[in-house]
C-alpha cells in the first residue's frame, strides 16, 4: 500500500464523520422548523389569551384565565383565538429550525471534546453542557426571530382593531413607524426568557430521559413526559421576565412611549396587584408551553433520525450515480 493510499484509506473515516455531522445537523433543522410548524398552530389560543391576560394585569381589567378565554369569544369571535398564527408559525419554525441546528453542533462539539479527552461520558452531555447547549441555542434563535415575536404579541392584543393585513404587512408597518428597533423591542427580556427555560428545560429533560430509559420506559412514553414536566418547572422558573417582554413589545403598540426594563417592571409591580402581576398568565403559559414543548420534542425525535436516513440515503445515491473518482 502507498504512502497515497494510506492516506486515502485514513481520510474516509473523517470524511463520512464529517458529512454525517453536517446530515445530522441539516436534519435537526429540518425537524425543528416542521415539528414547530405542526405544534404552533394547535397551542395558538392559549399564547393569545395569555398575551391578553399579561396585557391587561396593569389596567385593573384582570379577569383570569377562562374570564379571558370567554370575553375574546364572545366580542371577536372563535377565530380571534388563532389571531397572531402566522407570525407564530415563522417563529416556531424558523426559531426552532435554528434552535436544533446549533443544539446539534454544540453537542456534536461537546461530543468530540469527550473523545478528545478519552472522558468516558462519551455521547452523554454533563448536566453543565446540557444547561449551556440548551440556552445558546434559544438564545441564538430568540435574538434572529424577534420581530416575529413583536409581530405575534401585538396582532394577538390589538385584536379586531389591528391594521395589520399580514406578517409582512406588520414588519413593514413597525419598521417605517419605529424604525429597525421597533422589530427588536423587548430582546433584552425576550432572550432572559427563553434562553433560561431552554436551559433548565433541556437539563431537566435530559436528566428524566436518562432516568426513565433506565427504567424501561418506551421511548414516547419517556419524550413526552420528560418534555412535560421540564416544560412546567421550565415555564414557572421564566414566568416574570416573560410577563415584562410582554409589556415591552407592546408599548409603542398602544400608542405609548418605549419602556426600558427598569420602568417596565415599576409599571407591572406598580399597579394593584404588586408582585403578583408578575406571574399573570402563568397558567396559560404553563398548559401551552407543556403541551407545546412535550409535543414538538417528541415530534422532533421521531422526524430527525428519519430526515437523516433520507439525507444519507440521497447522499449515498449521489455519490454512486457519480462514480468513483479517476
Amino acid at each position: 500500500m502507498t504512502s497515497s493510499d494510506r492516506n486515502s484509506s485514513t481520510s474516509q473515516p473523517e470524511e463520512k464523520t464529517k458529512n454525517g455531522s453536517k446530515q445530522g445537523t441539516l436534519a435537526a433543522a429540518l425537524s425543528g422548523s416542521v415539528s414547530g410548524a405542526i405544534i404552533s398552530t394547535c397551542v395558538q389560543p392559549l399564547d393569545v389569551v395569555r398575551t391578553r391576560m399579561q396585557a391587561d394585569a396593569t389596567k385593573n381589567a384582570f379577569s383570569g384565565m377562562l374570564g379571558t378565554f370567554r370575553s375574546i369569544v364572545s366580542e371577536e369571535g372563535v377565530r380571534a383565538l388563532w389571531r397572531g398564527t402566522g407570525p407564530t408559525i415563522a417563529r416556531l419554525s424558523v426559531g426552532l429550525g435554528i434552535q436544533m441546528c446549533v443544539l446539534e453542533s454544540l453537542k456534536d462539539a461537546f461530543y468530540q471534546r469527550h473523545l478528545h479527552l478519552n472522558d468516558k461520558q462519551g455521547q452523554k452531555l454533563t448536566k453543565a453542557e446540557a444547561f449551556l447547549a440548551g440556552g445558546v441555542a434559544r438564545a441564538a434563535a430568540a435574538a434572529a426571530t424577534c420581530p416575529f415575536t413583536v409581530v405575534k404579541t401585538r396582532m394577538e392584543y390589538a385584536g379586531s382593531s389591528v391594521q395589520y393585513t399580514g406578517t409582512l404587512s406588520a414588519l413593514r408597518s413597525i419598521s417605517r413607524s419605529e424604525g429597525i428597533g421597533g422589530l427588536f423591542r423587548g430582546l433584552g427580556p425576550t432572550i432572559l426568557t427563553n434562553a433560561p427555560f431552554s436551559a433548565f428545560y433541556y437539563l431537566f429533560y435530559t436528566s428524566l430521559q436518562e432516568r426513565m430509559q433506565r427504567h424501561g420506559a418506551s421511548k414516547t412514553v419517556t419524550n413526552l413526559t420528560s418534555g412535560a414536566v421540564a416544560a412546567v418547572c421550565a415555564t414557572l422558573l421564566t414566568q416574570p421576565t416573560d410577563m415584562l417582554r410582554t409589556h415591552m413589545q407592546l408599548g409603542l403598540g398602544r400608542g405609548g412611549p418605549p419602556l426600558n426594563v427598569m420602568d417596565t417592571w415599576n409599571a407591572v409591580v406598580g399597579g394593584s396587584m404588586g408582585y403578583r402581576a408578575l406571574l399573570v398568565g402563568a397558567l396559560p403559559r404553563v398548559v401551552k408551553r407543556t403541551m407545546q414543548t412535550a409535543l414538538v420534542w417528541t415530534l422532533y425525535e421521531e422526524l430527525q433520525p428519519a430526515f437523516k436516513k433520507a439525507l444519507q440515503n440521497a447522499s449515498s445515491r449521489g455519490q454512486n450515480f457519480s462514480g468513483p473518482a479517476q
